[in-house]
């Protein structure tokens, strides 16, 4: 049986190799005949033969194959359009259009939404609140505010509302806060009465920063400060006094923080500042007045005070602590 597989096998090969040898002879005879016809070469590696078994490709034709068929599918380079100039405008032209129409669609939704707001009675002002006020009264602040109930809340801007209720001295700053839809909060920073100058009957109110916060007849029970630069035409409620003397003013500051650390600020009564170099402390109900000299050693001046008030208790009199008091100390002279 394997014998007669072999000479099978033998037989074919034979076969193939006469019908090769065949097939080269016409294709020499047909190059010799005409030699320049592409036509007659006869490729095996690409030609099917009838009856003769495909020869399988080697390795190295493969790979040439591959690489053909890469290039092949190269994408071939895109055709671009010639636009010409009139085009081109018209296109620009019709982006422009849309572009304006659109800001006028955005323009007109605006518009719409701002005549709802302001008509619409959902942003009516029902309650206003206020906040931080001592000195004065929710009624009051309101009504310098001029906000109504029933208005609606976006008819007046902030910064109105603001001035408005700053033109009252005691008031130092305002913020004002919407809280949609019908409430307005309004917070009051005032300013605080410490000090009074006398002025005609009246007396001015002012505070540590120098404003006339109210100029009234009833006398508070705040130290009063005489000696003052400012001149009468001056002193007017919302109006400063002059820098010289808010210069004094803040050594006057000085001098109540240590009587204040010492327990004598509620003592004082009056100040003196006409003379920077010697001001002068009236102790009311104790019946002494002090001799500063000016804001050095503010500490030792006033232990020596305090002493002075505790050992001549009742006693009318002057105390001196203007003088040098490392040799001498503090001086009373009683009143005869």
């Amino acid at each position: 049986m394997k014998g007669k597989m072999a000479k099978k096998a033998k037989e074919d090969l034979n076969y193939k190799k006469n019908t090769k040898n065949k097939v080269n002879k016409n294709a020499k005879s047909n190059k010799i005949t005409n030699p320049n016809k592409e036509s007659n070469l006869f490729d095996f590696d690409k030609e099917i033969v009838i009856g003769m078994p495909k020869i399988p490709e080697t390795k190295q034709q493969k790979n040439k194959r591959k690489n053909k068929n890469i290039s092949n599918n190269k994408k071939k380079p895109a055709v671009t359009k010639k636009i010409s100039k009139k085009q081109e405008m018209a296109i620009k032209k019709r982006k422009l259009i849309l572009k304006i129409i659109r800001t006028i669609i955005l323009i007109g939704i605006l518009i719409g939404t701002l005549i709802y707001i302001l008509l619409s009675p959902l942003f009516n002002i029902k309650d206003v609140t206020v906040t931080g006020n001592n000195k004065l009264s929710k009624e009051e602040i309101i009504s310098l505010s001029e906000i109504r109930t029933e208005e609606n809340i976006f008819k007046t801007s902030k910064n109105d509302i603001k001035n408005r209720i700053k033109t009252n001295p005691y008031v130092e700053n305002v913020k004002i806060r919407r809280k949609l839809p019908d409430k307005v909060e309004i917070i009051v920073v005032e300013r605080v009465a410490t000090y009074m100058l006398p002025f005609a009957n009246s007396y001015v109110y002012i505070n540590n920063q120098g404003y006339m916060l109210e100029i009234t007849s009833p006398k508070a029970n705040l130290p009063i400060i005489t000696g003052f630069s400012t001149p009468e035409e001056n002193l007017h409620e919302g109006e400063r006094l002059l820098s010289e003397d808010l210069v004094k003013l803040g050594e006057v500051l000085q001098i109540i923080e240590s009587a204040n650390a010492n327990g004598i600020q509620e003592l004082i009564t009056k100040i003196d500042i006409s003379n920077r170099q010697d001001y002068t402390i009236m102790l009311e109900k104790e019946k002494k007045l002090v001799h500063m000299g000016d804001v050095s050693n503010l500490s030792t001046k006033m232990s020596y005070i305090n002493k002075i008030i505790q050992d001549e208790a009742g006693i009318e009199g002057e105390i001196f602590v203007n003088t040098d008091l490392t040799n001498k100390g503090a001086v009373f002279r009683e009143k005869v």
